[in-house]
């Protein structure tokens, strides 16, 4: 189909959760012109509203939610300040532990004796003041994109069409697309918080992995898991961030200050139209702003990418026991079902190895990128098609593949990463701008990301 036939964007014309930025909302938070407990109730109501529809939560907490605000309430009338996460509702991807709430990793099987209990993240974020609005969908074990036998949020980009939101965060990144959150937390391994930015039109993060602690997170693979997060602005994912790694601001660069690396290998093979489009409009804008693009040559990936997933399988079967994953591969969703069996027959020599040629990997990709601030490609090759085109185990298993097929690089080279949403360049579905710094550079990532979303323009909803 023409994909630019489908209808306007749901999210173009959306109500945001809050009102500006995390720090306005908080202004007007402390000078009471706001309240949090008024601010949790629309939203509460908002997502019995639309949830049937959109599907994005697993559980809503509306007691616990209404209690947390009004207890924020008190704190601003006492002159309490908690920090600037204080009185902003959050949701968390169903691997996040968070006590009181039901935790199953997207998954029907027993998982009793290995769930994690809640963790450093949830502790600061209710520390800070987060609330907590609920639990939302995941693929099963967050491993890939889409299952079959598993509920699939609609992507709110398209009021006609039940369309792909990506994954596995796909619950976090639609209910951020639908304004029902201010902050949706995801965890990335492969791409599962750019993928499902760029195909539901929101900003989303990965930092660093092992940067922040994943205690308290079900785990897929404990060598590439990152937790990441949603956010309508670079500003909001950068006030996360600052809370929960403890890091002050990089200093803002403007773009004509800036090198963009743009691989010349690998990134822009078989892109649908919308993102070709998408893409070179905002390569085009950052020229005539004055930033420099030039090619950069990254290590060769092909055969290392092929090995990704039987290595996430072995660390899975690991964690989950190797019994249990036999004695429950039929109740499994048959993607999930087919990607894990792989971990069963990985020895521990050949995990040892490939473990050693992925830091090999990340070393060489941190020389090829020495001489550039970042990395920018498209962070997903497709716009989100119909989810009714996908109706087997191999279709669904080749849609996980090609679609994450541009975000697992930065997994792989150790990468920190961010998509910014540009689909209004081409007037098309949503499409993302993928950026990608060094390990360890989140802060300064997050600063250059700012300064590219001046140039690239936001989506309408930040605007308002």
């Amino acid at each position: 189909m023409n994909e630019q036939a489908a209808k306007p964007a749901a999210n173009a014309t959306r109500q945001p959760a809050l009102e500006g930025s995390l720090a306005q909302f908080g202004a007007k938070l402390r000078d009471r012109a706001v309240r949090a407990e008024t601010i949790v109730q629309a939203l509460l109501d908002r997502i019995a509203d639309e949830n049937a529809m959109l599907d994005a939560f697993t559980h809503v907490n509306a007691q616990g939610a209404l209690a947390a605000a009004r207890a924020i309430d008190a704190c601003v009338d006492a002159a309490i300040d908690l920090g600037p996460l204080m009185g902003v509702p959050i949701v968390l991807k169903d691997l996040y532990a968070v006590d009181a709430m039901p935790l199953t990793a997207g998954s029907r099987i027993d998982l009793r004796g290995c769930m994690p209990a809640e963790g450093s993240i949830v502790r600061m974020l209710k520390r800070g003041g987060a609330i907590v609005l609920g639990k939302t969908r995941t693929t099963e074990f967050a491993f890939g994109a889409f299952n079959l036998t598993h509920p699939t949020p609609r992507n709110p980009s398209d009021a006609s069409a039940h369309r792909m939101p990506g994954g596995s965060s796909s619950g976090s990144a639609v209910a951020q697309a639908a304004g029902l959150c201010a902050i949706a937390f995801g965890s990335d391994t492969g791409g599962s918080v750019r993928q499902p930015a760029a195909l539901c039109g929101v900003a989303g993060f990965k930092p660093t992995a092992h940067r922040l602690p994943l205690d308290g997170v079900f785990p897929l693979s404990p060598t590439f898991d990152s937790p990441g997060w949603f956010a309508d602005r670079v500003a909001d994912l950068s006030t996360v961030w600052e809370m929960l790694s403890g890091e002050s601001p990089a200093s803002v660069r403007e773009v004509d200050r800036l090198v963009f690396g743009r691989p010349d290998a690998y990134f822009f093979d078989n892109l649908d139209a919308d993102v070709t489009r998408a893409f070179d409009a905002a390569e085009r804008a950052l020229r005539d702003a004055g930033a420099r693009v030039v090619p950069v040559t990254l290590p060769q990936l092909r055969d290392l990418a092929a090995a990704f997933g039987p290595y996430l399988s072995a660390e899975l079967v690991s964690y989950l026991g190797r019994e249990r994953v036999i004695a429950n591969l039929e109740r499994m969703d048959s993607v999930a079902c087919a990607r894990i069996a792989s971990g069963l027959t990985l020895t521990a020599e050949a995990l040892l190895r490939l473990r050693e040629r992925f830091a090999a990997l990340a070393r060489e990709a941190s020389t090829a990128i020495a001489g550039v601030d970042v990395l920018i490609t498209p962070t997903c090759p497709r716009v989100a098609p119909p989810v009714d085109g996908f109706r087997t185990t191999e279709s669904a298993a080749a849609w996980n593949a090609d679609s994450l097929r541009l975000t697992r690089p930065g997994n792989l080279f150790g990468l920190c990463g961010i998509s910014l949403p540009i689909g209004h360049l081409a007037g098309s579905l949503p499409v993302g701008l993928q950026l990608l710094a060094r390990g360890g550079d989140d802060a300064n990532l997050l600063a250059i990301a700012a300064s590219v979303e001046k140039v690239v323009g936001a989506t309408p909803a930040t605007n308002k």
